[in-house]
């Protein structure tokens, strides 16, 4: 859990309070003061700072509560539901008719999603539409998708290192058509592993930010120069490559 401290415009509540409202409704079923301090949580902090500083250190507490036993399944299964749910309810709320697009998705066999969660909300926040396929997706869905919106970025996540290396030629075919993130425990910055896809390290609402820099640098430089995309061939993917933000080896902007 990240380490507490007072919150911007939430009063003299610090991260470790908020976490402790929330665990003080949910882990006892207590689903409308749940949703009370979610809705308070949301309108006196950035949505950003209360998803990076106390919905996912709380979501993660609460699984470290169940594997040493201080919590039960039932509790951990609602606390997950509700949260769950305020998140995809936000999440519809935040849909935007235009602007660049994402298709985020976990790997095949990937059933933790939040983070996943809080990087379409992040992304819509910065101006993204986004397209969520949440947990457990199909590569080869993930791909019929990318081949239908023709998206501006797509991310994948998984806590696994071998979903991301089993997959790997389609996240190559796919990388050809636009520009690929990998994140979660699993992903690495070695290409060769992750199928040339590009490594979001980090925090999920570091790594939505990450997608939207160099998103926007690239968009900026094909404003300043239209040839750019036509030596690129159209593909996002090159137009990183040769953006003055592309990606270090670590995942992390690095000034041409």
């Amino acid at each position: 859990m990240a380490r507490s401290r007072s919150l911007p415009a939430s009063g003299t509540l610090t991260s470790d309070e908020w976490c402790a409202r929330l665990q003080g409704t949910l882990e006892s079923f207590d689903e409308a003061g749940g949703h009370r301090t979610l809705s308070a949580l949301f309108d006196s902090v950035p949505l950003d700072v209360a998803l990076a500083d106390v919905v996912l250190p709380y979501l993660h507490g609460v699984g470290s509560r169940w594997e040493t036993g201080d919590i039960g399944v039932a509790q951990e299964h609602f606390a997950s539901s509700v949260i769950r749910t305020r998140l995809s309810l936000t999440l519809h709320h935040e849909m935007r008719s235009s602007g660049p697009l994402a298709v985020l998705a976990c790997m095949p066999g990937e059933k933790h999603e939040f983070g996943l969660m809080a990087m379409a909300l992040v992304l819509s926040r910065l101006g993204w539409r986004t397209c969520y396929l949440g947990a457990d997706t199909p590569t080869a869905d993930v791909a019929l998708a990318v081949g239908s919106l023709g998206p501006d970025a797509v991310v994948l996540t998984s806590h696994r290192s071998t979903a991301f290396t089993a997959k790997g030629a389609l996240l190559r075919r796919m990388s050809e058509q636009t520009t690929v993130y990998v994140a979660g425990p699993g992903a690495t910055d070695d290409p060769r592993e992750v199928g040339g896809a590009r490594h979001l390290p980090g925090d999920p609402v570091t790594g939505a930010r990450t997608v939207d820099g160099q998103w926007r640098a690239v968009a900026d430089l094909v404003a300043s120069d239209p040839m750019t995309d036509a030596v690129a061939g159209g593909s996002g993917d090159a137009l990183v490559m040769a953006s003055p933000l592309a990606s270090t080896g670590d995942g992390s902007p690095e000034a041409g």
